[in-house]
């Protein structure tokens, strides 16, 4: 009878636990995020190859006074932004609007289709919260491209620029996209901006983190984007420990965890 009771006792401290770990897990499912954000590069780096070509064409031909190479790079350029427009659109029509979010749900059930599903409460939405958010968003492009120009103008040395910007995007991701999105996001998503602080620390300290000239830009780009890449694979890595501990107490080894 005591033993019985004692295995009661252990079996109810593990129901306790598994709300606890379903929250970390599903906090920290990010591979889709991490899929989005290689998506998002590819992309970009196609579209920086397909624009910069036809540039490169027009610069060296009127740089060489070839009229014709040129025209052709200017005919190459307005057809790759033809081409560019066209996608997006087609992108947007079918992905915006309505059905904004339905690319992030297809990757997800591809890559989590096996698991089950696993949600956390949306956070509540309001005019003030989305009027706040919009605000922030301008703020932060306006001390973005600032920043930028001022460095480029001389008013702020190269190896200053990554540590003024982040007096502005610590404090955006840490609100906007961890307090703001809380309890959607865990605070593993935290390590984002304090590596980006640290990582301002140690330029000022004398470390040479950071780029100059016409690439000075960089020096905020690739923290900005190395560090969060970085956030999400340790947050999934976590997901994959909270998986296997929900496992563990629900005795669903080899079955699937679900948690809504």
């Amino acid at each position: 009878m005591e033993q019985h009771n004692k295995s009661q006792d252990q079996n109810g401290e593990k129901l306790k636990e598994i709300p606890k770990w379903t929250r970390k897990y599903a906090q920290n499912r990010t591979l889709t995020i991490i899929v989005l954000m290689a998506m998002i590069m590819l992309f970009s780096m196609f579209v920086a190859g397909l624009v910069g070509f036809p540039l490169g064409l027009i610069t060296a031909g009127f740089r060489k006074g070839n009229m014709i190479l040129g025209c052709v790079g200017i005919a190459v350029l307005v057809a790759a932004l033809a081409s560019i427009s066209i996608f997006l659109i087609i992108i947007i029509s079918k992905f915006g609007g309505k059905n904004r979010g339905l690319i992030d749900q297809l990757i997800d059930q591809r890559i989590y289709g096996k698991e089950g599903s696993a949600t956390v409460p949306v956070p509540k939405s309001s005019k003030k919260k989305i009027c706040l958010e919009i605000l922030s968003g301008v703020i932060f492009f306006i001390c973005f491209f600032g920043s930028w120009h001022l460095a480029m103008e001389g008013f702020i040395a190269y190896k200053y620029l990554q540590p003024v910007s982040a007096l502005y995007i610590v404090p955006y991701v840490v609100c906007g996209l961890y307090f703001w999105q809380s309890p959607r996001m865990g605070p593993i998503y935290l390590l984002h901006p304090i590596l980006y602080a640290i990582h301002a620390i140690l330029i000022v300290a004398g470390v040479p983190l950071f780029f100059t000239g016409n690439w000075c830009i960089l020096s905020i780009i690739l923290p900005f984007i190395g560090y969060s890449f970085f956030a999400y694979v340790i947050a999934h890595v976590y997901s994959r420990y909270a998986l296997k501990k929900l496992k563990g107490l629900t005795h669903l080894e080899g079955d699937t965890a679900n948690g809504d």
